[in-house]
């Protein structure tokens, strides 16, 4: 085998493994979903007494909305509370919490050191009175309906968590809104399959619920809060869904550097919980999750974006091989074309999602190695954003 026929079977598995991985999974979920599905005995008429945590760092700009937005959910008033607990803010967060807590709207803790979301939802759980607490950013906005929603499904015994069905707001960049797009087909409609065959394969920290006594507490090293709480209840033997009905919006970052923060974080914190809970993977004791959902999470995470890096890097020599000898006049004339798109509203929406592709393999790429350079942190960067 000479380079070339080298560099073509190499683009050629790339091609195929990453068709598979990526549009085969969500056709399998789909199918299991529509014959295996497990529905959740929801109740209605089921509330139970909640605690509302809200982890905060630097949040003077959101958290009046936020605290506004709480206050009006529709769920009996003496039915839940609000624990806001302010983590070593430099802004004026802090004075304005103290102001709700002053009308006694909320229970405000206060940490005067910084040590991570994870370290904050600790100091919370200890002053949550209810056995479900229910998590939320604090520039997140849910629906009003949302929190009563994710309650109902904690009537079925086999739910040890619930996380909402997270629709991430497009700015006017093109880039953040081909993020709506990717998170929205490619994300959050498998996980509502998912969760209909076993549990949810990823967690979203902008609104979710549990049932502390299966917690416990998060180790406070973990970089993803989020994903622990999914896979700790997991572990617990306790199904973890995603409700479609229980709508929470959150706006996306704007810029290149913003996606990156968080893909990056994301990266590095999902290789740290798979292999934390590692023995999860595989394991036909956690049924579909441990054979499926869990495995080709982390493989959708972390290799998907190398396939498709390769594929393009690739693409040449497969232009020049599939349509040899006139490889190099094809070649030629996919450049024009690229170059004429630009031209077009069309074609510059084309382009901006190969370059959305690029972002996220290049964030990929440096997610992994601060995992392996041990350059992750559990001190989350606040990206600007809308509300």
């Amino acid at each position: 085998m000479d380079i070339l026929e080298f560099l073509m079977a190499t683009w050629l598995s790339a091609f195929v493994l990453f068709l598979l991985i990526n549009f085969g999974y969500i056709l399998l979920v789909f199918i299991l979903a529509k014959v295996k599905g497990k529905p959740v005995q929801k109740a209605s008429s089921f509330t139970p007494f909640l605690s509302i945590l809200i982890p905060c760092y630097n949040v003077d700009s959101v958290i009046d909305r936020k605290i506004k937005n709480t206050l009006s959910i529709d769920y009996p008033s003496d039915k839940f509370e609000i624990i806001a607990v302010e983590s070593g803010s430099t802004d004026c967060s802090h004075t304005k919490l103290s102001k709700y807590a002053d009308q006694k709207a909320i229970r405000l803790v206060r940490q005067t050191k910084r040590s991570g979301k994870s370290s904050a939802i600790n100091r919370g759980l200890k002053e949550c009175k209810g056995d479900i607490v229910v998590l939320t950013d604090a520039d997140a906005r849910v629906r009003r309906d949302a929190i009563r929603e994710l309650a109902k499904n904690f009537a079925d015994q086999e739910i040890g968590a619930v996380v909402g069905n997270l629709t991430i707001t497009p700015g006017e960049s093109l880039l953040s809104k081909m993020n709506h797009s990717f998170y929205k087909f490619f994300r959050q409609t498998p996980r509502i399959w998912e969760s209909a065959i076993d549990s949810a394969s990823f967690w979203s920290g902008e609104l979710c619920a549990f049932r502390k006594s299966l917690l416990g507490r998060i180790e406070e090293d973990i970089v993803n809060d989020d994903r622990y709480i999914l896979l700790k209840i997991r572990s617990k033997g306790y199904r973890a869904i995603c409700d479609p009905k229980s709508r929470v919006y959150e706006h996306d970052a704007e810029d290149a550097q913003g996606q990156v923060i968080h893909r990056r974080r994301t990266t590095a914190g999902t290789i740290q919980g798979t292999l934390r809970f590692k023995h999860l993977l595989f394991n036909r004791k956690y049924g579909w999750f441990g054979m499926l959902v869990f495995p080709s999470h982390l493989l959708r995470v972390v290799l998907l974006p190398m396939l498709l890096l390769v594929v393009q890097i690739l693409a040449p020599v497969a232009v020049l091989n599939l349509w040899s000898p006139n490889g190099p006049m094809w070649l030629a004339a996919g450049v024009m074309t690229l170059f004429l798109a630009c031209l077009f509203e069309a074609g510059r929406k084309l382009l901006s999602s190969l370059f959305y592709s690029i972002i996220v393999q290049i964030a990929v790429l440096a997610g992994l190695i601060d995992y392996i350079t041990k350059k992750h942190t559990v001190l989350w960067i606040r990206v600007p954003k809308r509300w």
